[in-house]
């Protein structure tokens, strides 16, 4: 069975979609399974990327091919692919059984004022119904997006198969209390306890609603300062502007964008871990946080509470005082902390990349015919 996979999201800039590319890759290679023959396509000049050198990517059943986009029309035939598998919401070519393509979520699709695109968000959306109908298979990652892409494309939901995303095993806790006051000292912060959030300026993580339920419970919260991970610049918002604008100036650390290994530190010691996002297709941040043993407090809406099933306290991300209420209980009743760190450790581990790898492996042996 010789699969071809657009591989280019995992040797740009990788964002979440390069990630979910990333590990699925390397998971069904990991799984070592005789019949599947996986090409894995690349741009011309991605011979160098670091990922090329990991021991995964020189295993036997995976070739990496460069190829330009219009030449990859025609790499189906040519290579003789049973089938090709799209990440990243396109499909480019396709196998003698036709082509799979992941389609993460329909946020732009949803709430079109947000696109960067300069003549809106309708093209790019006709395009994805397009390739939605064309493909043989759609994967996504939440029944959730599931529903949306029925109603936006509409195609069958049997069309449809859900296959969640999991967490990294570099998610783990991290207690190293030197490396937290070192970390401290490059931001000219002093380590002392505090209320994380990752998700930077983009209006769809909602840091305003964070900062307004701060101000909202000043007295009861005043002595925890805000992290805020994530480009302190979108077009839609600066972050920077909206804690001056709050009069959070001396509360709050914006830190940009972080490594892993910052990051799951900064989840490790985090008090509470806040994610009151408007919309999401899946939510890594959120098992993220719970794999490294913080306590979250996330949104009730889209597919968030598919993720964080009853680990977490669920509130309305449109209403700032709830998230106050529930940040203000979760800070101040170690009781519930505790409780939620358990029930967060035990749904993390539900989601293994292992598993999304069987599960979209066994999309391909159906599609090729069993």
């Amino acid at each position: 069975m010789r699969i071809g996979i657009d591989a280019n999201p995992i040797v740009r800039n990788r964002g979440g979609i390069g990630w979910h590319t990333y590990h699925v890759l390397r998971a069904l290679v990991e799984l070592k399974d005789p019949d599947l023959d996986l090409i894995a396509y690349v741009s011309p000049g991605s011979a160098d990327a670091s990922v090329m050198h990991e021991p995964w990517a020189r295993s036997r059943g995976l070739t990496w091919r460069e190829t330009g986009g219009w030449a990859l029309r025609w790499r189906g035939t040519r290579d003789k692919l049973d089938v090709f598998h799209g990440p990243n919401f396109k499909l480019p070519t396709v196998g003698r059984f036709g082509g799979i393509v992941t389609i993460h979520d329909l946020w732009l699709a949803r709430h079109p004022q947000f696109s960067r695109k300069l003549f809106g968000q309708w093209g790019a959306t006709r395009r994805v119904r397009r390739t939605a109908h064309e493909a043989a298979r759609i994967i996504t990652v939440s029944d959730h997006s599931a529903r949306d892409i029925v109603a936006i494309c509409g195609v069958p939901r049997e069309k449809v198969t859900v296959i969640h995303n999991a967490v990294s095993e570099e998610f783990y806790p991290s207690h190293d209390l030197l490396a937290l006051a070192a970390w401290g000292r490059r931001f000219g912060w002093t380590p002392r306890p505090f209320i994380l959030f990752v998700g930077g300026a983009d209006p769809r993580k909602n840091h305003r609603a964070v900062l307004e339920a701060y101000v909202g419970r000043r007295e009861q919260l005043k002595s925890h300062t805000i992290i805020m991970v994530g480009s302190p610049t979108h077009r839609f918002g600066n972050l920077c502007d909206s804690v001056a604008a709050a009069g959070l100036e001396e509360h709050v650390v914006c830190t940009g964008p972080l490594s892993l290994a910052d990051l799951r530190m900064l989840y490790s010691h985090a008090e509470v871990f806040v994610f009151p996002s408007i919309y999401e297709g899946f939510g890594m941040p959120v098992l993220e946080a719970m794999a490294c043993g913080a306590p979250v407090i996330t949104s009730n809406t889209t597919a968030l509470p598919e993720v964080a099933g009853d680990a977490a306290v669920l509130v309305d991300p449109d209403k700032p005082d709830e998230l106050a209420d529930a940040m203000a209980r979760v800070i101040h009743d170690s009781s519930l902390r505790a409780s939620l760190r358990e029930k967060g450790f035990q749904r993390a581990k539900r989601f293994t990349w292992e598993r999304t790898a069987r599960q979209t492996l066994a999309v391909y042996k159906e599609v090729c015919g069993g």
